[in-house]
């Protein structure tokens, strides 16, 4: 064999013999596996540290979309739920499967400090504070947040989804239940099934604003007897709000409030071009061909005048109504009873639209838009029933009670003053009457002069 042969079968054998690293040796292997033992048994004297036993909240699912909630169904039930926000947890999740991506949109995003509440807990919130309403402070305390920073929050998540609420629930259901769908799902008034829909106002108390007695006065509705604010809803013979006004001062007669509005009702009213062939017999079709009627109460006298409107007819100072008239007004009352009922369940199930309204003025309008769009969420659910019209009742008749009890104390008030103020006078300028007994007295010391010519 030649040597250039045995070289490269030298190699052969040594390149398939395994070689061992050369800082390998026993010494670096003890050392190494030592320090791999001390390290795991680090590991583990960390975990000794804790209890062995099950960790006490380990039913939370720590990946919810709404873990406060959660933690409210799983403390108190899920009766809890429809207590605290008016709705069952379904009617919630389909409410919140329905606002779900607007919400998440819309909130919590852009610039800044991030909220950490989930969207689906601060719904929850939101509804339980227009349930609910009283102070900050008390609301705030449930969840266990500052008073401040749970105001913050809920008027912000309000003002969020306010517009998505209006659009959703108020606008879409006007466009929705046209006169066409009314008439042909057999949803019409009893008596006037030619009436689109009634209108009404509704008041809330306020405090008593700041200011001059002139601005003051601007909020004070004679009716009530109180301060306050109004605002104008129009309710389809199916109990749905389809419009809400803005708020206006108490003492602003509701005729006043729906002219305002006249711009809404008007294309509201109007006959749409797949409507030409519904028959049309009622009051003031001659006048008013291109409309459907719009019902009101005695507030709205004059309102025929400029819109298809059927009111009921008052009685003259010192006459009497015909049968045919005091026909009409309970077929006009039976009709619009559904505006009550609509009243009724809005002013049940939101302590904002109900108690007397302490937030800021400004944010009225918001607060009481967003519980009108929820209560139409609500009478999916549950249609109006006449139970909310006996609700709405008790709310007007409480509101006239505090309003006399108000108007009795003023009075009590000024009696009172008036006795007080009497005796100060009396000590100040001589009573008239003893200062002419004093002059006779004087004269009387004279002497009789009653025989002086005998």
């Amino acid at each position: 064999m030649s040597q250039r042969s045995r070289v490269q079968d030298t190699n052969i054998r040594n390149a398939s013999t395994p070689q061992l690293p050369p800082a390998l040796n026993s010494r670096s292997i003890n050392s190494a596996v030592d320090a791999i033992l001390d390290l795991h048994e680090r590991r583990q004297a960390k975990r000794r540290r804790y209890s062995s036993l099950p960790p006490q909240d380990d039913d939370i699912n720590v990946d919810s979309h709404s873990p406060i909630l959660d933690e409210f169904v799983r403390t108190r039930s899920i009766s809890i739920v429809a207590d605290l926000k008016n709705f069952s947890l379904a009617e919630f999740g389909i409410l919140w499967s329905e606002i779900r991506q607007y919400i998440q949109r819309h909130w919590n995003v852009g610039p800044g400090c991030k909220n950490k509440t989930t969207p689906k807990d601060m719904l929850f919130m939101a509804l339980t504070f227009l349930m609910h309403g009283g102070s900050w402070d008390v609301i705030a305390a449930l969840f266990k947040l500052k008073s401040s920073t749970f105001s913050k929050s809920i008027t912000g998540f309000i003002r969020t989804i306010h517009p998505h609420l209006m659009q959703g629930f108020v606008t879409a259901v006007a466009e929705k239940w046209s006169m066409l769908r009314l008439v042909t799902t057999g949803h019409q008034f009893q008596n006037f099934p030619h009436a689109r829909y009634t209108v009404d106002c509704t008041f809330q108390q306020t405090h008593i604003p700041l200011g001059s007695f002139g601005s003051k006065k601007s909020y004070f509705s004679k009716k009530h007897g109180l301060y306050g604010v109004k605002i104008e809803v129009s309710v389809l013979p199916n109990g749905f709000a389809i419009g809400v006004t803005p708020c206006a001062k108490g003492s602003v007669a509701d005729i006043a409030v729906f002219e305002s509005n006249e711009d809404f009702h008007r294309s509201q009213l109007a006959k749409q071009n797949d409507e030409s062939n519904i028959r049309d017999d009622g009051p003031l079709v001659e006048i008013f061909s291109n409309q459907w009627i719009v019902l009101a109460d005695k507030g709205y006298q004059g309102l025929a005048n400029r819109l298809r409107a059927v009111t009921p007819v008052k009685r003259l100072p010192g006459s009497i109504l015909s049968m045919e008239h005091e026909q009409l007004n309970a077929d006009i009352a039976t009709d619009r009873v559904i505006v009550e009922n609509y009243f009724g369940r809005l002013k049940t199930l939101w302590s904002v639209a109900n108690d007397i309204y302490s937030w800021k003025r400004e944010n009225y309008d918001m607060f009481i838009q967003t519980c009108i769009a929820l209560t139409n969420v609500h009478i999916r659910f549950l249609p109006l029933r006449s139970d909310d019209g006996q609700n709405y009742n008790q709310y007007i008749n409480r509101l006239m009670a505090i309003g006399a009890k108000m108007v009795e104390k003023r009075a009590s008030t000024t009696q009172k003053y008036l006795r007080k103020r009497k005796p100060r006078l009396d000590s100040i300028i001589p009573n008239l009457e003893n200062a002419y007994d004093d002059g006779d007295s004087d004269n009387s010391a004279l002497g009789d002069d009653s025989g002086i010519f005998d």
